[in-house]
């Protein structure tokens, strides 16, 4: 490697950095010159100048990532690439990350508001259900039991399960 002192002008470092070649590496540089299109070295020349600074922080951004360790995960997965993809290929996982994606998009298509008031509402009955079980001590009688099927709440239990039974069925969206 050449190595030129600042006080020198670019000329006379050049003159200087050329002097020191041996016949070997002179030969070697007439042959890489040889295979080398100018044009392109040029025109990559020119982008580099233009994209300096993108240079500079990709070249900060890929130090953080060495300095972090993540450079060194990365590489690690990609060594381990292709039994992670066989892994991760199996039926079985498929099947499950397309059911995850089709019940992503079922949640998408609720109406925030009725999901927010359903999910606000959901803890709390959940408590007093457990605690209306919890005191419940003996079976229903015939009369507790057409009691409760006269109930406004088993009404609308029963009128949303057949309305959701007659969308399904009729495939409507």
């Amino acid at each position: 490697m050449l190595v030129v002192s600042e006080r020198q002008s670019g000329l006379e470092a050049l003159a200087g950095a050329l002097e020191s070649l041996s016949d070997e590496d002179v030969r070697y540089i007439a042959e890489a010159l040889k295979k080398i299109d100018v044009r392109a070295l040029a025109d990559a020349l020119v982008e580099l100048s233009r994209n300096a600074d993108a240079l500079v922080e990709a070249v900060r951004l890929f130090k953080a990532l060495k300095d972090s360790g993540a450079l060194a995960t990365i590489e690690g997965l990609l060594e381990i690439g292709d039994e992670l993809f066989n892994a991760a290929a199996r039926p079985e996982i498929m099947k499950s990350l397309g059911n995850m994606m089709m019940l992503v998009y079922m949640l998408s298509l609720f109406d925030n508001a009725l999901m927010m008031k359903m999910a606000e509402a959901v803890p709390k009955c959940v408590q007093e259900s457990v605690k209306t079980m919890e005191e419940t001590e003996k079976g229903m009688g015939l009369r507790d039991l057409l009691s409760l099927m006269r109930s406004p709440e088993m009404a609308a239990l029963l009128n949303a399960m057949v309305a959701m039974s007659r969308c399904i069925r009729s495939g409507k969206s």
